[in-house]
């Protein structure tokens, strides 16, 4: 897994949209391809995504974002 420079802390992540979260995932994530997809699954604490290739049901690749500052996560 090769990530570009410029990541972001994971607390500016976790509040992004979804739009801001996809077009971050393809300017730092080299392993997304160009007719690839995501599907964002956002969770209390945390923030699920899974990647597609084309025509596949199956993701390829799964990413949490979790929020490790709150301690109530951890419990």
């Amino acid at each position: 897994m090769l990530l570009k420079a410029n990541r972001k802390p994971i607390h500016e992540i976790l509040k992004m949209s979804e739009r801001e979260l996809s077009d971050y995932l393809r300017e730092t994530d080299d392993t997304l391809g160009p007719t690839d997809s995501t599907k964002i699954v956002p969770f209390e604490h945390a923030i699920k995504v899974l990647f597609f290739h084309k025509n596949q049901k199956k993701p390829f690749k799964t990413r949490v974002y979790l929020d490790i500052e709150n301690p109530d996560v951890l419990k």
